[in-house]
């Protein structure tokens, strides 16, 4: 199970305040780099799962040091920046004996530059959705893997759904109709490109410009390859947005959603879209909703969200722009 921190107190003694993370990354930064910092800061908010320190160089260059209560799979950045480039940050491990034996991993990340999207479009997040849809939409069109969808389908994706299809809980039981009408159709899948899919794309994990243009996506820990298609299921929570509890479509919704899409279709290489068929893509995309919202931890469905699994039911009625045309609604009624 994935160590989460709670708050700094969790942390061993020699960085359980701010200030002593601040310091020791400040000193980890000069050993590792050679080059002496100027300063450093903590970005708001932290993550659940490390404490990350902005360090400036004398050079002016920023870097991120990271403390981790666990080691990191360094597999899945490796993955997304051998496609995506500079979008995504390059990682390095710190050997650090001393924090090492008390529990704590050290690690150097270059630095995406701007703000997460939910500071940079602060008070103008309508205005700015749409160019930020469709940045996101550039970068991701980047994402080929080459490499084969057939077993991630087979050693993947078969058993999240029949770990679905077993569950007693109520709430999973709604969804085994559709679970069951989705593991007949995997085999559509296996023709798909492979493409980096982000476990959970946000609007803290992305990065944006003074523009609100995407400068990079940060935190991919727990992505992996997945069919094309399936990592772009959280287009509902980017054009959309949730508001007391409810899912709701903000007026420039079709706009970014379509902007996103099209986007995606015109950057993916000619011999790359050729394979994406575009009923495949959408079953790609209804299933990476489900699992989205069912996600697996130690191999047993975890602690879901009650909020997603009530919009659950309009989200599965989504269809992509090149599946419904363009005088139908993306969601059915």
């Amino acid at each position: 199970m994935t160590i989460e921190i709670t708050s700094d107190a969790d942390l061993p003694k020699c960085l359980n305040t701010p200030s002593k993370q601040t310091t020791k990354a400040r000193q980890l930064a000069h050993l590792h780099l050679g080059i002496p910092s100027k300063q450093a800061r903590g970005p708001r908010p932290q993550g659940f799962f490390s404490r990350t320190v902005i360090v400036t160089l004398q050079d002016g260059k920023d870097i991120v040091i990271q403390f981790r209560p666990e080691p990191l799979d360094l597999e899945p950045f490796q993955v997304a920046r051998r496609v995506l480039g500079a979008a995504v940050p390059d990682v390095k491990v710190i050997q650090d004996e001393e924090l090492e034996c008390e529990g704590i991993w050290v690690y150097w990340m270059t630095c995406i530059s701007g703000k997460t999207w939910l500071d940079g479009a602060r008070g103008k997040v309508s205005q700015t959705r749409v160019t930020t849809l469709r940045s996101l939409g550039r970068i991701l069109s980047k994402g080929h893997v080459d490499d084969s969808s057939g077993l991630v389908v087979d050693r993947k994706l078969h058993p999240h759904l029949e770990r679905l299809l077993a569950s007693e809980d109520p709430q999973i039981r709604r969804f085994h109709v559709v679970a069951r009408d989705l593991i007949g159709k995997l085999d559509q899948l296996k023709n798909l490109p492979l493409f980096v899919a982000h476990f959970d794309l946000n609007d803290v994990n992305i990065m944006v410009d003074d523009n609100c243009e995407v400068s990079g996506i940060v935190d991919w820990e727990l992505s992996t390859p997945l069919p094309f298609g399936m990592g772009f299921c959280r287009i509902h929570t980017l054009a959309g947005e949730f508001s007391e509890k409810k899912f709701h479509m903000p007026p420039e919704f079709e706009d970014a959603e379509r902007g996103f899409w099209q986007e995606i279709w015109d950057g993916i290489p000619e011999n790359v879209r050729s394979h994406a068929n575009p009923e495949a893509v959408q079953i790609a995309v209804t299933l990476g909703t489900l699992l989205d919202a069912f996600q697996l931890e130690e191999g047993k469905i975890g602690p879901y969200n009650p909020v997603v699994v009530d919009a659950l039911p309009k989200f599965l009625t989504y269809r992509i722009p090149l599946i419904r045309g363009s005088g139908s609604p993306p969601y059915s009624e």
